[in-house]
């Protein structure tokens, strides 16, 4: 094989790379975003419930000498007609795991919109349904960017 070839396929495993993780972490955030919009219309429909923490959702962090515990609280909450609507609120960095269980049973309100989305009414006061579109838009037009030089470079036979 001569090296114009090899340089040819060298060229084309890199865009494929490119291309591959470009799109995997648009697609990551466009299923972040059509989460974010169920959220906004939990808290635009302003129905307000109140649950209870029912559990805990455990993160280890790895330290230099220790592990510390990031505990996210969980919360349920079943409508009459069974539609059930869960999420966390709040997170506790603590090594004493009795301290994070005492949450469980605290009385917290949230947001329902009557299709299974929630969100926590202290997490709705600074929420930004925008975050993930804006990266959405940024990544494609990365993407769109990266396509035209590509086209370009290869109209003139340089990849």
């Amino acid at each position: 094989m001569n090296d114009r070839k090899k340089e040819i396929i060298r060229n084309a495993l890199i865009i494929t790379a490119i291309y591959a993780v470009l799109g995997m972490v648009l697609i990551i955030f466009i299923v972040k975003y059509q989460n974010d919009l169920g959220r906004k219309a939990a808290i635009e429909s302003q129905q307000k419930v109140t649950t209870r923490i029912s559990g805990l959702d455990v993160i280890i962090l790895h330290g230099d000498h220790e592990n510390h515990y990031l505990y996210n609280l969980a919360y349920e909450y079943y409508t009459e007609d069974g539609t059930r609507y869960s999420g966390t609120v709040d997170s506790i960095n603590t090594l004493d795991k009795e301290y994070a269980q005492s949450f469980i049973g605290k009385e917290i309100e949230i947001y329902i919109d009557g299709k299974g989305n929630c969100i926590a009414v202290s997490d709705a006061i600074d929420f930004d349904v925008d975050y993930y579109k804006n990266w959405v838009i940024a990544i494609g037009a990365v993407i769109a960017a990266y396509t035209a030089i590509w086209i370009m470079l290869a109209a003139r036979g340089q990849i």
